[in-house]
């Protein structure tokens, strides 16, 4: 193959695991605790784990080996990521869990301060 069909191969190969990535970690992760996520994380995770896949695809394809120490790094930086996919999702599912919420526990009393003690007239 010519290296302008390795680029669209590549290319294809980028937008493919984009799209399989951001399928699965809702499903996986879940929709909720993904919500809560702030979309930096999901943005970051996403991008380079596509280029980290595509990565570990080029080192495979160009060495003569499949394993290779390049076969193996870009594999430990592909667990590595799905390792903080993990912990990041684990605790925005403990934020979602811990069920905090704005409204104030409790009882109500309300206070009126222009009205007269009681027994102030009688």
């Amino acid at each position: 193959m010519t290296p302008k069909l390795f680029r669209f191969a590549y290319t294809c190969e980028f937008l493919l695991a984009l799209a399989a990535i951001f399928t699965a970690w809702p499903e996986i992760g879940g929709e909720a605790s993904l919500a809560l996520m702030h979309w930096g994380f999901k943005l970051g995770f996403g991008f380079v784990l596509a280029a980290a896949v595509v990565g570990f695809t080029n080192t495979i394809l160009t060495s003569e080996n499949v394993i290779s120490w390049r076969s193996v790094g870009w594999l430990g930086a592909i667990l590595a990521l799905l390792i903080g996919m993990g912990v990041v999702t684990y605790y925005y599912t403990l934020e979602e869990e811990s069920g905090d919420s704005d409204e104030p526990s409790g009882t109500v009393t309300i206070y009126y301060p222009c009205t007269p003690a009681t027994g102030a007239y009688s």
